[in-house]
């Protein structure tokens, strides 16, 4: 049993690459993927390019969820067992998803375990994570983890840009009308997450390198803000080449130190549908 230290754990939508995972040893929570057909784990039963094969091949509805009260009890106390120390749980915005509300109320019983919204998603979300976790290896306390925590959540910034809304329209999130627009004028909308809710931040016309470079432009016009020791790529769908594509981009805009690249999980690609992608950063 560990003792004398803070356990991090969070769930899949935080998008950490498998070896982040592994190095700072941070159990990770799935959500639920729901086809017309059969209900599947997000990242052990199905991943993006799974999910987004099955929409565009099949123009079916996909839905996503968090797992249920009593799946996320088992979690905290399968990982209660292994230590006597404070569990910090951190999840998604909570008007993003009802995973805070329900990790809180499978939590609610033990006075040990702390939930926090993270207020972001994705590789905003992971970089808390990732923060809390060397803090925890570093031997923070709890109370000066949840402070941190706290406090970043206000620096992080959070925005992806939707190559089609046609997810967005299928799973209700915009109207057919907009959506029509959207497709007959070749818009593509940019989400930002604020104060814990999502919401338009934004246009970007054209084609997908031309709109990629026009939210980038956007995304990252203060560098001087920006903290360039990690910053996260996430990408739903799209092709090798139009990731390296976005990479130089971004090392173009900004003197980052490290680019975390990685595939959105089903839950994010359900939502936003292929070809939508973000950077995700912390500022000063």
């Amino acid at each position: 049993m560990i003792e004398d230290t803070v356990m991090i754990t969070t769930d899949c939508v935080c998008d950490l690459t498998a070896d982040l995972q592994e190095r700072y040893q941070i159990p990770v929570m799935y959500y639920y993927v729901q086809t017309e057909e059969a209900r599947f784990q997000d990242t052990r039963e199905m991943n993006s390019d799974d999910l987004i094969e099955y929409i565009e091949k099949q123009g079916k509805k996909v839905y996503s969820s968090c797992a249920p009260v009593e799946e996320y009890r088992d979690f905290f106390e399968m990982h209660r067992r292994k230590t006597n120390a404070p569990i910090i749980h951190i999840c998604m915005a909570q008007y993003v998803s009802d995973a805070y509300k329900t990790a809180r109320e499978a939590a609610k019983d033990d006075a040990q375990i702390y939930v926090v919204d993270s207020g972001h998603l994705s590789g905003g979300m992971a970089l808390m994570v990732l923060t809390a976790a060397d803090m925890a290896k570093r031997g923070a306390t709890c109370e000066i983890i949840l402070k941190e925590l706290a406090h970043m959540k206000e620096k992080v910034s959070t925005s992806f840009i939707v190559d089609s809304v046609e997810c967005l329209q299928r799973n209700g999130r915009i109207g057919k009308r907009i959506a029509t627009l959207c497709e007959v004028l070749s818009l593509h909308p940019i989400l930002r997450l604020s104060g814990s809710h999502m919401g338009p931040a934004g246009l970007c016309i054209g084609s997908q390198r031309r709109f990629a470079r026009a939210y980038l432009r956007w995304a990252l016009r203060r560098r001087e803000e920006i903290v360039p020791d990690m910053v996260f790529l996430i990408t739903a769908g799209g092709s090798y080449e139009f990731r390296q594509f976005l990479l130089e981009e971004i090392k173009k805009r900004i003197p980052v130190k490290t680019v975390v690249v990685n595939k959105a999980s089903a839950t994010i690609s359900c939502n936003c549908g292929s070809g939508a992608f973000g950077v995700l950063f912390l500022r000063k």
